[in-house]
């Protein structure tokens, strides 16, 4: 028995800028999407807005509803698919055992179910990680099965996230008016409607989030064609995607946030069968912009990471980066460094937002709208920064990330050498 190299984590300094770029732009625009699950006192209207915001308030919720909502998640995901999608190939690459690959990858998941349900319980009840843990673990199994598996499983799980956008459209007419635990009088009531709100998520997550599958096997494909990591290569094929992803997921979020701007208290308009479509459109063209601002995140990362004539050719960016000077650059290497430690920052993110917001610390939650929530979650995202680019530097790994490893076993797994020479025991692709 030996131990197969090459499947274990790649060194930080040899990380694909592209895709902890859009991490880092997704960890932003996941804690705007979630101030509503901070906020109490107030009935939600369409994206689980308050129906009785300023015009303050209301401006940020057009902003985030047209850039965040249903936009951050399933990028998220698509780039948890990705790395899933990285991991797999670097084993087949290293000659690892498919059967290995899988114990290994659950280890890694039940390690990450374990972080989110920790979340979960004691910080946020809108925790994503119980989610990812358990549907990306069925990402891995349909990764390593036949390439047609992948794009038939994201495309059957395409309703399951349809009926997410169709609650964010009709949640208006729920009379619902924020979490339990968000208004909870003290912390141990808050813990114990977190404890039910984790173990009914663990019980019904293959159902109720088997959405995610879409964007993660997405992910899981666009890894196998190293599409944000070749970025030279695949450039004629990321430009049109971040033009045609990024217009059409902003022209689909209109219709719904007009909603928002016009009739939140569903005056005129509580017609349940065109408020659930408007939010299915905005959900699924979300999915669109996610795959758009990972291609623009791709291209804008080797930008600045190559100079300009390198390969014979200027790098083609969007437009938005044309022109971008000194300063700019230090920011994108910034939010890449964080995008490198996005756990510890999704924790971190709730851990001070838990100091602030519930009615047994600061209260914010009720004496703020999303105006005012949002200032502190950008003022928080802009201080996690320079803290990860100091990590970077030194060449360490976030808190988490560093459990995660842990937990899930950093040590390459041990296969038998005269299997691993052989195709047939890569499985998993004809």
């Amino acid at each position: 028995m030996t131990q197969v190299a090459g499947t274990g984590s790649v060194p930080l300094a040899r990380r694909a800028g592209g895709p902890d770029l859009a991490r880092g732009l997704a960890l932003l625009g996941i804690a705007l999407a979630n101030t509503i699950g901070w906020l109490h006192g107030s009935s939600w209207t369409v994206l689980l807005k308050q129906v009785d915001a300023t015009v303050p308030d209301r401006i940020v919720d057009v902003l985030i509803g047209l850039t965040a909502d249903n936009r951050g998640f399933p990028l998220f995901a698509m780039l948890f698919g990705y790395g899933i999608g990285i991991i797999y190939r670097r084993s087949r690459e290293a000659g690892e055992r498919t059967g290995h690959f899988v114990l290994r990858m659950l280890r890694r998941h039940i390690a990450l179910l374990a972080i989110g349900l920790a979340h979960a319980i004691l910080l946020f009840s809108g925790d994503i990680l119980v989610a990812y843990a358990m549907v990306g673990m069925l990402c891995v199994l349909f990764a390593t099965r036949h390439r047609a598996i992948l794009p038939f499983a994201a495309i059957l799980a395409l309703p399951a996230l349809g009926v997410w956008g169709w609650v964010d459209g009709t949640i208006g007419l729920s009379g619902s008016d924020g979490y339990a635990s968000a208004a909870a009088p003290d912390y141990l009531s808050s813990l114990r409607l977190r404890t039910d709100e984790a173990g009914a998520e663990v019980a019904t997550s293959l159902v109720s989030d088997m959405g995610l599958l879409t964007p993660m096997a997405i992910g899981a494909i666009a890894a196998r064609l190293r599409l944000f990591e070749e970025v030279a290569a695949n450039r004629d094929v990321l430009v049109p995607i971040a033009r045609w992803g990024l217009g059409l997921g902003l022209l689909g979020a209109v219709p719904l946030v007009a909603v928002l701007v016009l009739d939140p208290a569903h005056q005129h308009l509580d017609a349940e069968i065109v408020l659930g479509s408007l939010g299915v459109l905005h959900q699924y063209t979300g999915l669109l912009g996610a795959l758009g601002l990972a291609a623009a995140a791709a291209l804008m990362s080797d930008h600045f990471r190559r100079p300009v004539g390198a390969d014979g050719t200027a790098p083609t960016v969007p437009d938005a980066a044309r022109g971008a000077g000194p300063v700019t650059a230090r920011l994108v290497h910034g939010i890449e460094a964080l995008g490198a430690v996005s756990l510890s920052a999704y924790m971190g993110q709730s851990l001070v937002f838990l100091t602030l917001f519930p009615p047994y610390t600061l209260d914010l939650g009720a004496r703020l709208g999303t105006a005012g929530t949002a200032v502190i979650v950008v003022a928080v995202w802009l201080v996690m920064i320079p803290c990860a680019v100091a990590l970077k530097r030194r060449g360490r790994r976030g808190p988490l990330e560093v459990v995660l490893r842990r937990l899930a076993g950093s040590a390459s797994p041990r296969v038998v050498p005269d299997r691993t020479s052989h195709p047939s025991t890569l499985g998993g692709h004809p």
